[in-house]
């Protein structure tokens, strides 16, 4: 038998700021984990789509926030505003 995580408590998401809450039917390996969610995690982050490990998907959050930063920063130098928010 397989034991899954605990669901996350409610979140907002740090990139696309949507308030992320847990179905209690989703499958548990794709919860959104804080501080990114599910969507932004696989748009942003560097790595194979729908990866579930859970150390792969760290290293895919933090690289999906510094790609986010990369954007913002180059979006801002040629005078636009911010992706979201």
């Amino acid at each position: 038998m397989t034991i899954y995580p605990e669901r996350p408590e409610p979140f907002t998401c740090a990139i696309c700021l949507k308030h992320c809450e847990q179905d209690r039917w989703k499958y548990a390996p794709t919860y959104d984990r804080p501080p990114v969610c599910w969507r932004c995690e696989q748009d942003f982050g560097t790595g194979q789509y729908g990866d579930l490990n859970p150390d792969r998907r760290t290293i895919k959050q933090i690289s999906a926030l510094a790609e986010v930063l990369r954007c913002d920063a180059y979006r801002i130098s040629i005078g636009e505003g911010p992706l979201y928010g």
